[in-house]
């Protein structure tokens, strides 16, 4: 039998034992989500769900308002959308913040 073939299996088997798990925490989730990755199948759960949606929502409209500023001469429609974005924006940096997935900034202390 050829060396070539056993080592590729050793090799193969070497690797797979020495691959880390894969990160399932909320906070891991959120920063996937955010950056546009999948979620990892091998993790689940009602928290890591919730924090990669977020991500994912917060991540999307980022990149649509960075698109719409990129605009020379927006239109009324897209005017619009930015002052939304604007509003929506901070409103899910906040709840991710709260969260604890977040922590660009501090958090805002509701008033007396």
């Amino acid at each position: 039998m050829p060396r070539q073939p056993i080592a590729c299996v050793a090799f193969a088997c070497l690797l797979v034992a020495c691959a880390t798990p894969p990160d399932c925490r909320p906070i891991s989730a959120f920063e996937l989500g955010r950056g546009g990755d999948g979620r990892p199948s091998a993790c689940s759960g009602d928290a890591y769900g919730q924090a990669w949606r977020l991500g994912e929502t917060l991540g999307t409209l980022e990149a649509e308002f960075r698109a719409l500023q990129t605009l020379d001469a927006p239109d009324a429609a897209q005017r619009q959308r930015l002052r939304v974005l604007q509003r929506e924006i901070p409103e899910l940096e906040t709840l991710a913040r709260l969260e604890g997935w977040l922590a660009d900034g501090p958090v805002p202390m509701p008033p007396d």
